[in-house]
């Protein structure tokens, strides 16, 4: 009988965006949001740049289409690959809000931080 490994799963990490104030960072279900980014565990620091750098890319293209943003949140999830090198093999960035598709390409596009990755990232 062969072994069937399940990949390990990190998060969610959201980073939570209203107009009126500042980002806002949650790791994990029901937590209070945080002014700061999870530090308590590298891979979570990382999803969360993930996430801000793309709420980042989401104002910049907003700004150039001269455009106000809603409040939305983006939830990253993580799997872990089951091969080595230890390294995340892709992650799964879930938009909670009303955002034009469009929007969401052009700052997946611009985002330096996932650009940077060598990793899949999906945006849903």
């Amino acid at each position: 009988m062969a072994l069937k490994l399940r990949p390990k799963r990190f998060g969610p990490v959201s980073v939570l965006f209203a107009p009126e104030g500042p980002v806002r960072f949650v790791s994990g279900e029901g937590a209070e949001p945080l002014p700061h980014p999870p530090y308590d565990k590298p891979v979570l620091t990382l999803m969360a740049s993930v996430a801000h750098c793309l709420v980042e890319s989401l104002r910049i293209v907003a700004k150039r289409e001269d455009v106000a943003l809603p409040a939305y949140a983006i939830k990253v999830t993580a799997e872990k690959s089951l091969d080595a090198p230890g390294r995340i093999e892709s992650m799964v960035c879930r938009i909670e809000g009303e955002l034009p598709e469009e929007m969401l390409r052009e700052a997946k596009s611009i985002c330096t931080v996932s650009n940077t990755l060598n990793c899949k990232i999906t945006l849903e």
